[in-house]
């Protein structure tokens, strides 16, 4: 016999606002509520229609002592509106989030007064516009539709292209064009040039401040560079070699009796003394628990001591010794297991 529970439980039906339903715009369940909780209305759903394709579970036509206006928002496209106190009806054509269009419908006597108008907006003759001087066009008008001039400039004698020099007349008319000569250039002092560089104020020569000048050949001349000093290193075999070589200040001698290097510190090299020692580490690690060379090491190879390892029978053996300890409650999404004692609230969602 299956044993029956009793859960505490409340219901709340799918609810959102307005603007959220037609923003999701979702298709109901058959016989599924949408309450919109700003509006208090509500639709039914029919299994195939989108939210905004349903009628509201109300009557399609408001009465009442007012026009309706662009604010009106909340309707569907279609929905009359009847004005009691002016006698007046209203119909709405296209409607958004944030305004709405109504249009009042015209009674039997206004039509009559719309034909009559229909006449008046037209001339009875049409008549001529145009435009006369330095710009020429002209067009008709008899007030049933808009009219366009094509306007025309006069030709001031111009041809057409790119120059550089122009000539206007008093009215701002191109009248002549031509392309800049030098002689219409003025000459320019350097300060007047803003991107000419700080190499353009200076002489070429070899005084202070005048800039180096390249050959011929490519190269800077010899008077202008100053002596430069190259390092050579030497392999010697002893102090005795190393003393007799032929070494300018910076050389380095590297003797193979001792393994060291001296580098020259002042000339002559035939003084022991200008001769410093270039130190280097020494290294004091010759084994990792006695191996030597590249050295791996694994557990094997070390005692455990008070450090234990990881192993997987180690791992499942505290798992099931500590989980029996353990509540629902207390486990990453204890929060999400029922209990009897909980209190069940079915919610239907938002749009």
């Amino acid at each position: 016999m299956t044993t029956e529970r009793i859960l505490d439980s409340r219901i709340q039906i799918r609810n959102d606002t307005a603007a959220n339903w037609k923003a999701a715009n979702p298709v109901l369940l058959k016989g599924e509520l949408g309450i919109e909780i700003d509006t208090r209305k509500m639709k039914i759903g029919d299994g195939i229609s989108a939210y905004t394709a349903l009628k509201y579970v109300s009557e399609d036509i408001v009465v009442g002592n007012t026009s309706p206006t662009d604010a009106d928002t909340n309707y569907d496209v279609g929905e009359l509106w009847i004005n009691q106190s002016e006698k007046t009806a209203h119909v709405l054509i296209a409607t958004s989030d944030t305004s709405a269009v109504w249009k009042r419908l015209v009674t039997a006597e206004e039509i009559v007064v719309v034909a009559e108008s229909i006449v008046a907006q037209k001339l009875k003759t049409a008549r001529a516009i145009s435009l006369a001087g330095d710009v020429t066009g002209v067009t008709t008008f008899d007030g049933s539709a808009d009219a366009t001039i094509t306007a025309i400039l006069v030709n001031t004698g111009a041809t057409a292209g790119t120059y550089t020099k122009v000539t206007v007349n008093e009215k701002g008319l191109i009248t002549k064009t031509e392309l800049l000569t030098p002689d219409d250039i003025p000459a320019l002092t350097l300060a007047k040039i803003t991107d000419a560089g700080t190499a353009a104020a200076r002489n070429v020569g070899e005084e202070v401040g005048n800039l180096v000048e390249v050959g011929a050949n490519g190269k800077i001349s010899d008077a202008v560079l100053p002596p430069l000093a190259i390092t050579d290193t030497h392999a010697v075999a002893d102090e005795a070699e190393m003393l007799a070589l032929d070494a300018q200040r910076g050389d380095i001698a590297i003797r193979a009796d001792e393994n060291k290097s001296y580098i020259l510190k002042q000339t002559p090299a035939t003084d022991r003394t200008n001769w410093l020692e270039l130190k280097s580490p020494d290294c004091k690690v010759h084994s990792v628990n006695g191996k030597v060379g590249d050295v791996v090491l694994s557990t094997t190879d070390v005692s455990e001591g008070e450090n234990i390892y990881y192993t997987e029978a180690r791992d499942t053996a505290n798992f099931e010794a500590n989980f029996v300890k353990k509540t629902s409650k207390e486990l990453s999404d204890g929060a999400t297991v029922l209990h009897e004692t909980d209190t069940y609230v079915i919610n239907g969602g938002n749009a």
